[in-house]
């Protein structure tokens, strides 16, 4: 699925693929993009990542930016039943992570947003409708069913102050928001040539998360926390 944008000429794709057991990547890639935060110039790209994840309930993880409207939108119902959804967990309230809450909304009224109490308190100021709520602190679960309870790490200034990670302890997967990701675009679901991507990694760590570095430090133990839970 591809769609060239009439003003700009960007081009926008759209990718799933199986990560883990019963959970789906929905990626979106955004070839064209140069630049980020207005003061990060892009070199390859970006990309920015949903999941879905199919326990006895079902929950989506994060949405898209909102450039990608209809070819998420029509993604993910290719996927589900939006109606079907049980929990979107939001793990910050940047734009390319929430810029479609309203829109999943729409589709799914009943489904219960899941975030920090700073991920919520922006998010009323974003979707302007009441909305059911459900807020995590760190250690909290929430059982899906079928093994699949995720456990939330609250992880703030990594690198908005509302965000949180979501690992799910049936497939032993992480979602860490944006703290260990960068800005690069490509076909390949898994990082599978490292050398190639190390520069964009490295200027991503530099500009976003070394100003932060005692948060990362913070972030870390807490992931170690997780490891002795299971």
């Amino acid at each position: 699925m591809v769609a060239l944008t009439e003003k700009t000429k960007k081009r926008l794709t759209m990718q799933t693929g199986e990560i883990a057991v019963e959970t789906t990547a929905i990626r979106s890639l955004d070839w064209d993009r140069d630049r980020f935060d207005i003061e990060f110039g892009l070199q390859n790209g970006t990309t920015y990542n949903s999941f879905l994840i199919r326990g006895e309930q079902i929950a989506l993880v994060d949405t898209s930016h909102e450039k990608f409207r209809q070819l998420y939108l029509d993604t993910l119902k290719g996927l589900i039943n939006p109606a079907d959804i049980h929990y979107l967990i939001i793990s910050h309230t940047e734009p390319d992570h929430s810029g479609l809450v309203k829109d999943v909304l729409q589709l799914a009224p009943d489904v219960t947003i899941v975030g920090s109490k700073v991920a919520i308190q922006f998010l009323e100021n974003l979707v302007h409708r009441p909305f059911k709520r459900q807020i995590v602190k760190n250690g909290d679960r929430l059982d899906l069913g079928n093994g699949h309870e995720l456990e939330f790490v609250i992880a703030p200034n990594l690198h908005w102050p509302d965000t949180i990670f979501s690992f799910d302890h049936k497939t032993q997967t992480l979602f860490t928001c944006d703290a260990f990701g960068m800005h690069y675009c490509s076909d390949s679901t898994f990082d599978e040539d490292l050398k190639t991507i190390e520069a964009d990694f490295q200027y991503y760590y530099e500009c976003l998360m070394a100003p932060n570095a005692r948060s990362v430090l913070s972030a870390l133990k807490r992931m170690a926390e997780l490891e002795k839970s299971t």
